[in-house]
């Protein structure tokens, strides 16, 4: 009362990431457009079932149940933008860390996420009778070498 209407930034400010993601899904389908079409997405529908897939692979991370081979229930449609993201199971968690780097790299491109998750992986154990392996995460073949996972160096002093 003493302030009147609150803005809408200090009143999200105390919501999780699933309000959030409730919130999204219920704009008008022109304001969800325009929000996808700045994070290179060609429509809000997309981007909505990418938030509520990301909430359920946070609801599992944030209440220390098991990942890396689940089978994802909030499931976000394929994605084709390429061959690589063709390659990728929308039932295994890697595909919605490949959605989480390409979101980053439009929210923050300097961030360093994307490297610590490649270290992260790399420490995955080579365990020998292979009943568990990295696979089981959703990784595709050859996904170090793509664009998406492509480490971002500083030019040196020199190539400036």
């Amino acid at each position: 009362k003493k302030y009147g209407r609150l803005p809408i930034w200090v009143a999200i400010e105390t919501w999780d990431f699933g309000m959030m993601s409730k919130l999204f899904a219920g704009m008008k389908f022109k304001d969800k457009d325009f929000i996808a079409k700045k994070y290179g997405l060609d429509n809000g529908k997309r981007l909505q079932g990418w938030l509520r897939s990301l909430n359920y692979i946070r609801n599992v991370s944030a209440h220390h149940s098991r990942l890396w081979n689940i089978n994802v229930l909030e499931l976000s449609k394929p994605i084709d933008f390429d061959d690589n993201w063709a390659q990728l199971n929308n039932t295994r968690p890697f595909f919605y860390f490949c959605v989480m780097k390409a979101l980053m790299d439009k929210i923050c491109p300097n961030t360093n996420w994307g490297t610590r998750f490649i270290e992260l992986l790399e420490t995955f154990p080579n365990i020998e009778c292979k009943a568990v392996g990295i696979d089981d995460f959703g990784v595709i073949g050859g996904w170090k070498k793509w664009n998406l996972w492509a480490v971002k160096r500083e030019p040196t002093r020199t190539q400036k």
